[in-house]
């Protein structure tokens, strides 16, 4: 038997070292929902948002400092199902909000519902019809034009967005699955080390 030593490499993507970029990653992560918990106003969504991030980036913390392939795997199965997740609100998000711009409905947006209820009793098709029109046809098309643009471009911002951070997700999958591949290399190296 030689007493040759077998090294393994660290895992990369392409520059990155995995193990150093993920603890960062993580670390920046933890301190963004802490952020994002101190400064919003607490509802339940925020909270059990940023809890999930938190306990996310704590294990994968835990997962690549450690070595620990059962942390890591459960991060991965996070980051596969937050991939499901976004990619639902690909499919959605953007219609949602290019309609939710383009309409002037955020503009009504902050009051509450009997604020709305009270506005739609007042302005109903019937009231309406008694005040003269003011705008005329071109107006009304230069201004029917103007919120359809601002609508599009509200729309293709979110698309650009939510790609982005999907391929951001997508990058962390594949440097989770790099790293626990590494460990499985590591261990079976080990393993075959001390049957020797």
């Amino acid at each position: 038997m030689s007493d040759k030593t077998i090294r393994l490499k660290s895992p990369k993507l392409g520059c990155i070292t995995v193990r150093p970029f993920l603890i960062f990653g993580s670390f920046v992560g933890i301190l963004l929902s802490l952020s994002i918990f101190a400064t919003e106003p607490p509802t339940t969504c925020n909270i059990v948002l940023c809890a999930l991030d938190v306990a996310f980036n704590v294990c994968l913390v835990y997962g690549a400092l450690k070595y620990n392939d059962k942390a890591l795997k459960y991060c991965q199965i996070y980051v596969i199902s937050s991939m499901i997740v976004l990619f639902v609100m690909l499919c959605l998000g953007p219609v949602l909000f290019s309609s939710f711009i383009a309409s002037d409905y955020h503009k009504y947006s902050e009051a509450s519902n009997d604020d709305i209820k009270a506005l739609t009793d007042i302005f109903d098709d019937s009231t309406l019809s008694k005040f003269p029109r003011k705008i005329s046809k071109q107006d009304s098309k230069e201004v029917a034009g103007r919120k359809f643009l601002t609508g599009l471009i509200a729309g293709e911002m979110v698309v650009f967005f939510l790609v982005v951070y999907i391929l951001a997700m997508f990058m962390e999958y594949v440097m989770i699955k790099r790293l626990r591949k590494f460990i499985a290399a590591r261990k079976g190296m080990y393993e075959h080390v001390m049957l020797a």
